[in-house]
């Protein structure tokens, strides 16, 4: 239990490191990628991984019902805000935003495995 706390918090710094010198690395800003573009799947990844050791079942479902309600406020915030849908620009923004919410859920997860015993 104890090396899985470590990895857990191993992986928070990894990732956004790895994926810094990757974006880097390949000049993925030409293509207007940046690095939450890439962290994001490894999060998600990450987040399956470590709550299905960590707990009696994976935290998941969660997440995807999570991103599912971020993707219906987006697209009702385009909607009624923006008064257009414009399918790229939802994802583009829908995958980022889903890097920030993935990111807070695995913060909170890491944080509840400290507090188990």
């Amino acid at each position: 239990m104890t090396l899985l706390k470590i990895a857990s918090i191993l992986f928070i710094f990894l990732t956004i490191i790895l994926t810094i010198i990757i974006t880097k690395l390949l000049r993925l800003k030409r293509f207007g990628l940046n690095f939450a573009d890439l962290a994001f799947p490894l999060f998600v990844l990450e987040f399956y991984v470590i709550s299905d050791r960590a707990f009696y079942h994976s935290f998941l479902p969660e997440l995807a019902l999570a991103l599912s309600a971020l993707a219906i406020a987006i697209t009702v915030y385009f909607l009624r805000v923006k008064r257009s849908f414009y399918y790229p620009k939802f994802f583009k923004f829908f995958w980022r935003a889903g890097f920030i919410l993935t990111f807070f859920l695995y913060l909170a997860m890491v944080i509840g495995l400290f507090l188990t015993k």
